[in-house]
């Protein structure tokens, strides 16, 4: 068995994050298992209601180097980008500057106008209203190229439109897809802001989340981590720029996201509190309750298409027996002895990986930095990490 660094964060009062409890050591089936895969860093944390917190780190932030990966290292979320813009969204549903379902077409004329592409290959114009609700829960009509076969394959010679086609008729159907990234675009429109500066003001600013960030600021860009792919015979390579080579003013609520471990547990302990966090409230409670809740259509499934290649990629990630929120998916079908059902789920694309139980009063944070997504061996260690917090007592 190969050994490796292995580090047990005791975050103290004076972080980030407050602490009630502290461990000296890790629980011996996550260090087993880290040592006995080939993952080259990770880091996980719990948190609950009133900012009990444990974070386990093991390997370096940097890989091939000598340190160990800390709360305040800053990982590229991905998709952990949409609740926090989901938030966002819903906070100006409550100002009335928004609702949930009422039509967008008007407001977003270049979104409404996109055609849709059937599955005969043919396009057609539809002006049936698309509203937030339907964006929140992918019910919208667009989807990504590597979510739709149709999507993959669509290779027009001429195309002026500012996303793919959509897929399906408005609240028809379900396809994970850009639907977020429309939710972003509205809410620049009705604020009169960019997404990071609305962000900055009214959701991780206040809530003191100094390491989120689309673009990171260049004082703290040294703690950015190593990120890379699995190639076709298992190992796992550094490949891409650690810092960003240049700025994006282009700024996506679907997955444009940097952040750190303390500041994504900082997030989900205000989603425990439903909305509140140290005095500070970023949404009514209400409003917190709406978006746990199961928000698809009557007759509407998830619906993830399968890859060629399913028992390389998949760790189990992907249950279409699950409900969707205005955020998030919803486990209706949980394991024994670990979420409730009920509880909302979701993870980015470097594999990282969050769970939120309101029931339990606990949020679980995993975050690696490697594609492709939904790695077997990634997506096994999260769901450890979660049997040990609810072995301890969250259940």
């Amino acid at each position: 068995m190969k050994i490796r660094t292995l580090l047990l964060v005791i975050v103290i009062l004076s972080g980030t994050v407050s602490c009630n409890k502290s461990e000296t050591t890790a629980p011996d089936t996550l260090t087993m298992y880290f040592n006995a895969g080939t993952i080259p860093s990770a880091i996980m944390g719990s948190v609950d209601a009133k900012g009990t917190t444990h974070i386990y780190a093991f390997g370096p932030s940097i890989w091939g180097g000598n340190d160990v990966v800390t709360p305040d290292h800053i990982f590229r979320i991905y998709s952990m980008t949409k609740a926090i813009a989901s938030v966002a969204a819903m906070q100006l549903v409550e100002q009335g500057k928004l609702t949930l379902d009422g039509s967008l077409n008007e407001l977003m004329p270049e979104m409404a106008s996109i055609p849709i592409l059937n599955e005969d290959g043919t396009l057609v114009l539809s002006s049936d209203p698309i509203t937030l609700r339907q964006l929140l829960t992918h019910t919208a009509g667009f989807a990504y190229t590597f979510t739709s076969s149709r999507l993959s394959t669509f290779k027009p010679d001429k195309w002026e439109y500012k996303d793919y086609p959509r897929i399906f008729k408005p609240g028809t159907g379900w396809n994970y897809g850009t639907s977020t990234d429309w939710v972003g675009r509205v809410i620049e429109k009705v604020s009169g802001k960019d997404l990071e500066t609305y962000l900055r003001e009214n959701v991780t600013g206040p809530l003191k989340m100094e390491s989120t960030w689309f673009n990171v600021p260049v004082g703290i860009q040294d703690k950015i981590v190593s990120w890379g792919s699995r190639d076709s015979t298992g190992v796992i390579k550094e490949e891409y720029p650690r810092i960003p080579e240049k700025t994006t003013a282009t700024f996506s609520a679907g997955g444009g996201l940097f952040s750190s471990m303390n500041d994504y547990l900082r997030f989900l302990q205000c989603m425990l509190n439903y909305g509140e966090l140290n005095g500070v409230r970023i949404l009514k409670k209400e409003t917190v309750e709406s978006m746990l809740r199961d928000n698809l259509p009557a007759g509407v499934n998830l619906h993830y298409e399968k890859q060629d290649d399913p028992d390389s990629l998949f760790g189990g990630h992907n249950d279409e027996k699950d409900r969707w929120g205005l955020a998030w998916a919803i486990e209706t079908n949980p394991d024994e002895k670990t979420r409730a059902q009920g509880a909302v789920y979701w993870a980015g694309a470097a594999n990282s990986y969050y769970t939120l139980d309101l029931k339990n009063k606990i949020a679980v944070v995993y975050f690696t930095q490697f594609f492709p997504f939904n790695d077997r061996e990634s997506h096994n260690f999260y769901r450890l990490f979660e049997k040990e917090v609810y072995g301890n007592g969250a259940n």
